[in-house]
């Protein structure tokens, strides 16, 4: 319970100081204090001066992050035309819209007078060209601010760019010019390059929608799925496949597996193969919290399997989040991140309640059947710490979802491997992956049309009305209060049904 009580420590530390006007003085304070306290309790409850020092320390970690508006700043220049010199800085988010490009400013101005400048800005561009991270744009337009929520329910925009560093955008710019001398590509920008290619040749074997569903569980692009589509997934509650998750981590963990046993590879060279892999993977589906978290966890199982200790899958989950926070305090604000930890986090605590609940049932003894109840396990376990969440940002309650989640989840898996097959032989010969798609789009129809058919009735969704966020911790509180009233220690890693997807 130590771990737990440590890692919840720093996580609240973060979420205290971003949420309130704690000062650094009064962190600081209160982790001398736990400092000086932690060799003087010599009780069992040692851990609570640890759990506050973690709380201090993470609070103090959130102020350091936080960027410094010096006097070279572009917010000085918002509301104002400008014209501005700055390189992509990261994977642009692509819709059917246009892209959102983040630049990173070093030179910036009124027309004719170019300073010395810092910051983020995000500009919204055009679909084409598409731009890639190290590009050097030279960017026109009114710089402005993020309007404030008008109401206290409404999502709070110029809060959610502040945590990722962005004080001002670019909405309309008046010209844009991509500079005859960019800066060096680095790494990402080849990635993203070649991810861009990818979906190219993804949609030149498969029609529509299933293009669009391949490429979101390939590349985790979700522009291109049809408006229709995509909220028959929303309605069915399996938007989660549209996305790359902890699921597809260990669909390439297990694949890399069994090639280094294929080729029998010793462990550490297959260890340094698969890190490797991984992590070009989660830099080539953009990198983001949920993915990072997932490769995270993937790349610590990965270790503990190759030095033969037993990965307890808690464990794993907490120094995921902990590294995650420790790089970027603002991640435990992402809702990607949110979503993705607490379904984990769902599945270890209520997975072994959920299948003693499905148990009770009589099943026909068919592998079938067999399946099915695990898939249905897996859906109405991560419910239980996710809904709440969805329910309070997007107002959805699927009611179709168990049901939808047992017929599409299993044939995920089979999808993303054919269609990764056919992806690479259309990379090597577009003829090849061509007479290999029709292979793929049996299960992507599959995915698809299910979804259409079961998101039809009147009665597969229901809203639920806006409700204050104090509800949400109270119904946090209750789930938590339950479950340690029932388990008071952590389980095992054998006392909780973990599927392999959600590593």
């Amino acid at each position: 319970m130590n771990l737990i009580h440590l890692t919840l420590g720093w996580l609240a530390g973060i979420a205290v100081a971003g949420s309130t006007d704690v000062s650094p003085q009064w962190l600081m304070l209160a982790a001398v204090v736990a400092l000086s306290a932690v060799p003087i309790d010599r009780s069992r409850h040692r851990w609570l001066s640890l759990a506050v020092l973690c709380f201090a320390v993470g609070g103090l970690r959130y102020h350091i992050a936080q960027p410094w508006l010096g006097p070279q700043h572009v917010e000085r220049w918002a509301d104002t035309e400008i014209t501005l010199v700055g390189q992509v800085a990261e994977e642009p988010r692509r819709d059917d819209l246009g892209q959102q490009v983040v630049l990173v400013a070093s030179q910036a101005g009124p027309p004719g007078q170019m300073n010395l400048a810092e910051g983020h800005i995000l500009v919204r561009l055009p679909p084409y060209p598409p731009y890639y991270p190290g590009d050097r744009l030279m960017v026109s337009g009114r710089l402005t601010q993020p309007k404030p929520p008008q109401h206290p329910t409404d999502f709070d925009y110029r809060a959610y760019l502040a945590r990722r560093g962005i004080m001002v955008l670019i909405k309309h710019p008046t010209s844009v010019k991509k500079l005859a001398n960019p800066a060096p590509a680095w790494g990402l920008s080849h990635i993203s390059q070649f991810r861009e290619h990818c979906r190219r040749v993804v949609l030149r074997l498969f029609p529509e929608p299933q293009a669009a569903l391949a490429i979101g569980i390939l590349l985790g692009i979700q522009a291109g799925l049809p408006e229709t589509a995509r909220l028959a997934f929303a309605t069915t509650g399996t938007s989660h496949i549209l996305v790359v998750s902890g699921w597809n981590f260990s669909i390439v963990a297990a694949m890399l597996t069994g090639l280094a046993s294929l080729i029998r590879l010793r462990s550490w060279p297959a260890f340094w193969l698969s890190l490797a892999v991984m992590w070009i993977y989660a830099g080539f589906t953009g990198a983001s919290a949920a993915v990072v978290r997932a490769a995270m966890m993937a790349s610590l199982a990965l270790l503990a399997r190759t030095v033969e200790r037993q990965s307890e899958p808690w464990r794993l989950l907490l120094a995921a989040c902990w590294l995650l926070t420790l790089i970027n305090p603002q991640t435990l604000w992402d809702l990607g991140f949110q979503l993705s930890a607490l379904a984990t986090a769902s599945l270890f605590a209520f997975g072994k309640p959920m299948e003693r609940w499905l148990a009770c049932e009589r099943w026909p003894n068919h592998p079938v059947t067999a399946a099915v109840r695990e898939a249905l396990t897996a859906t109405l376990a991560a419910q239980v710490l996710t809904l709440p969440l969805m329910l309070y940002h997007f107002g959805n309650l699927s009611l179709i979802a168990p049901l939808a989640n047992i017929l599409i989840v299993p044939l995920v898996p089979v999808a993303m491997l054919l269609s990764a097959c056919a992806l690479i032989g259309g990379l090597v010969w577009l003829p090849f992956g061509q007479w290999l798609s029709p292979i793929a789009w049996l299960p992507l129809s599959w995915i698809t049309n299910v979804a259409m058919i079961l998101s039809q009735p009147a009665w597969a969704a229901l809203t639920v009305p806006v409700f204050p966020v104090w509800l949400l911790w109270m119904v946090y509180a209750i789930i938590a209060l339950s479950w340690l009233r029932q388990r008071p220690d952590l389980p095992r890693p054998h006392d909780s049904v973990v599927p392999q997807r959600m590593l």
